[in-house]
């Protein structure tokens, strides 16, 4: 009997062990997640806004507008893989297809009525909880968010040399202000701003081009939201909404 609940207990340990050992490593992930920055690529070049997002400096493409016309005619798959593609596509089609011919057949659940939940009042303390939390996430959102790798090259023209001139001027007069307020409330990292006065309306010489990186740790974000949300259920703001 002794040896048994020996084996037992070895067993049992054995188990708590692995669980602790997944847990860690789930902390771990989860902080280098944290402390992972995710970043996005934002070009704009050709009248065509591109948008590529990932993390640790390596973007994949996202967003795209306005979108690639599509082929006139799909093109088939070609080799192994491209066969593989394409029969998991129509397995994934067929077997949405027979969910929602099964959901379809179903009679549908009378739903219980529940008595209407009354919510809490919208008072003075509660709206000044709400304007603080935001305000906390906000500072936690500018704080972390960084404008990198920033390119900007514009031609600034006109129906005339006269017209493209005088745009050029006030471009300037408020283009640096607005630049000075921006820095003020973010990370700004310039490697090219030129806004050229391009006379060549008909054939413009300069190609307009804007493009940065925008990067972030959502450890900071995360830890602002939880306070916030920390702060809300103790004062009871989320018993207005749920």
């Amino acid at each position: 009997m002794g040896m048994v609940l020996s084996a037992v207990g070895a067993c049992l340990l054995f188990i708590l062990k692995a669980v602790g050992i997944l847990l860690l490593i789930l902390l771990v992930l989860a902080a280098l997640l944290l402390l992972c920055p995710f970043c996005a690529d934002v070009c704009w070049q050709n009248d065509t806004l591109t948008v590529k997002a990932g993390a640790l400096g390596i973007t994949f493409p996202v967003f795209q507008y306005p979108k690639p016309e599509p082929p006139a005619q799909p093109e088939e798959p070609k080799g192994f893989t491209g066969r593989l593609k394409a029969k998991f596509r129509a397995w994934r089609a067929e077997r949405k297809h027979k969910k929602a011919e099964k959901k379809a057949a179903q009679p549908a659940k009378p739903k219980a009525e529940k008595p209407p939940r009354k919510k809490a009042k919208l008072t003075l303390d509660v709206i000044c909880t709400m304007l603080r939390g935001a305000g906390t996430l906000l500072r936690a959102v500018f704080g972390t968010i960084r404008f990198t790798k920033i390119s900007v090259c514009l031609g600034v023209r006109g129906d005339d040399p006269a017209a493209a001139a005088r745009n050029y001027g006030k471009l300037q007069a408020w283009l640096y202000p607005t630049l000075g307020v921006l820095d003020h409330c973010f990370f700004l990292e310039f490697d090219q701003l030129r806004v050229l006065p391009d006379f060549g309306s008909a054939q413009p010489t300069v190609q307009d081009r804007v493009s940065f990186r925008v990067s972030a740790q959502a450890l900071f974000i995360v830890i602002a939201a939880v306070r916030v949300l920390y702060e809300f259920w103790r004062k009871k703001v989320l018993d207005i909404f749920i």
